[in-house]
């Protein structure tokens, strides 16, 4: 068994299924498993790519035909075995999780565009290969905050409206989600309502 804590006698850092849990005399810190990252971009052959800021870009109006064009079926498997990797680097990465939902929602029929949105991923992934929340000491809380929005009709392929949002108790985020609503709403108050 292994004690983590601010205690001398104890470790100051452990790892939990590859994730950094870090004892610090500020609180508490939690690093995603680096190793997601530098796979992806290794998988991604990016080795020598520049880094981006962001780890999504809206889609070029004149790349739209192209960006439908589907993959091949080797490209394809290697789409979902990268795809799959983000989705898990995204439970502990807040900052990624509007793009991997995007690529993943192309996994069933992956595509040129969905390539692209996924080497931007990789991008990113090279200038921010890591990423530590830090969670630190506050007064006892009561209540959680919950934060949420929707992008109405963001989704220029169907015109669904995306909802996003985080749970926070404090300054210590708990959960964040982004996901595509089910049905086309009609306007931003509809698409508020269902978010």
């Amino acid at each position: 068994t292994q004690i983590v804590s601010q205690d001398a006698r104890d470790d100051q850092e452990a790892r939990i299924l590859n994730r950094v849990v870090r004892a610090t005399p500020e609180g508490w810190e939690l690093e995603a498993d680096q190793r997601h990252a530098e796979m992806l971009i290794s998988g991604l052959s990016l080795g020598d790519a520049k880094a981006v800021k962001t780890p999504g870009e809206d889609a070029k109006s004149w790349d739209v035909d192209d960006n439908e064009i589907p993959l091949d079926a080797e490209q394809a498997t290697t789409y979902r075995r990268l795809a799959a990797r983000a989705t898990y680097l995204a439970l502990d990465r807040p900052d990624l999780q509007y793009s991997v939902k995007e690529v993943c929602r192309l996994m069933a029929n992956p595509t040129r565009g969905g390539w692209k949105a996924l080497k931007r991923i990789g991008r990113y992934l090279i200038g921010a290969p890591r990423l530590v929340m830090k969670y630190p000491w506050q007064v006892d809380i009561d209540e959680a905050d919950g934060y949420g929005d929707s992008d109405w009709a963001g989704c220029r392929r169907t015109l669904k409206s995306i909802s996003g949002g985080a749970i926070m108790i404090g300054c210590h985020y708990i959960k964040g989600w982004s996901r595509t609503q089910q049905s086309i709403t009609l306007s931003s108050a509809e698409a508020e309502l269902v978010a």
